[in-house]
């Protein structure tokens, strides 16, 4: 008996010496995590609720610390790159809720945040300058545009601030806070920063006559001009498009689906074959859809074309069969930076400084009958 004890005792002894040691580590361990730890980032390992709920709950509060205003935060889920999983959601303001606007992926952006250790939460990053950026051109062109072009027009903008590294001939895309800011940037360094605008105007009235035509002409050249004058030109792709103004006539999307149960015929056009319904069936849309619009108020026409959401502002959407004129302008160094290997010597020769380089050319599937 004796002899057991005395044996066991060394053995107890280090038994309590490698507890303390692995106390000691665990301690270690713990004391590290905590200080890598922000006070939010400990409190967020035990805060109760759904991890989507937690996300939402700290996009909103960052969004709105951001922008100065409230965020729907909603399509939370997860993805992965390069080994790293990240929570990503759709964002939008609150103020476009129950407005045309809500709906319209032109007004949407993405918000993202790591998925760290221990159920912690990264930062959060947002899309939602790209969204600013544009919606503040817009906003900054409209006088001028409804000057020019008068009030049924509507606009579609991307619009991407660059910049680059002295002596570099890449620009690279970087987030800012909106259109002044983006300015007063490009202003300090004009060789270096700049904004890459694709701009696309909408206009719902068609042109009958080439007295019209020309004017129209004039305005666009004149546009350019004042685009020149607010440094907007330089790195520019613009489309000018003339939509006939009976899309917003009651009757038009009943007969859009009509016409999809007519046989096309097929027939040739300045050497390019197309497809069109039926001369009859056009010429009876064109003028019921005429009588129509003849009914309506200024106000109502405005009105209706207004409720036109942005995403249906393309060529599939409302352009192919509903163009009537287009007119397409692009800078020299929006060329280089985009389509450099379809330059022509005629594109390097045209700076838009006289009125012959705007040409309205018209689109051949226009499906009205005039």
């Amino acid at each position: 008996m004796t002899n057991n004890s005395q044996t066991d005792q060394p053995n107890n002894k280090i038994s309590r010496i490698t507890k303390s040691i692995l106390i000691a580590i665990f301690a270690i361990i713990v004391v590290a995590l905590i200080q890598n730890f922000s006070d939010i980032d400990f409190i967020e390992m035990f805060r109760p609720g759904t991890k989507i709920e937690r996300v939402r709950e700290k996009m909103k509060k960052e969004l709105k610390e951001k922008y100065g205003q409230k965020f729907v935060v909603d399509r939370i889920g997860t993805r992965s790159s390069r080994g790293d999983v990240f929570y990503q959601a759709r964002v939008y303001p609150n103020s476009i809720v129950g407005t045309k606007k809500e709906g319209d992926d032109y007004y949407y952006a993405s918000a993202t945040v790591d998925k760290l250790p221990f159920g912690r939460l990264g930062e959060v990053g947002d899309s939602y300058p790209l969204v600013k950026l544009k919606l503040d051109i817009e906003e900054y062109l409209k006088p001028k545009m409804q000057e020019l072009f008068g009030k049924r027009i509507l606009t579609k903008i991307e619009a991407h601030y660059k910049k680059r590294e002295p002596g570099n001939e890449t620009f690279w895309g970087q987030k800012v806070n909106g259109f002044e800011a983006a300015r007063d940037s490009i202003k300090k360094d004009p060789e270096n920063r700049m904004i890459e605008l694709e701009l696309y105007l909408y206009i719902f009235d068609r042109i009958d006559s080439k007295q019209e035509k020309e004017k129209r002409r004039k305005d666009i050249f004149e546009f350019v001009q004042y685009l020149k004058e607010e440094g907007l030109f330089e790195y520019l792709e613009m489309g000018v498009i003339f939509i006939d103004e009976r899309v917003l006539a009651p009757s038009y999307e009943e007969y859009e689906h009509k016409i999809h149960d007519r046989e096309w015929i097929t027939k040739e056009v300045d050497g390019e074959t197309i497809e069109l319904p039926p001369k009859n069936f056009r010429r009876k849309m064109s003028q019921e859809l005429q009588e129509e619009i003849d009914r309506m108020s200024e106000k109502r026409l405005i009105e209706t074309m207004q409720g036109i959401r942005k995403s249906r502002l393309t060529y599939d959407g409302i352009r192919e069969y509903n163009g009537q004129y287009q007119c397409w302008i692009y800078s020299l160094k929006m060329l280089k930076e985009n389509y450099a290997s379809s330059i022509t010597e005629e594109d390097k020769n045209r700076n838009y400084d006289v009125i012959e380089d705007v040409t309205i050319n018209d689109y051949k599937k226009y499906i009205f009958i005039n």
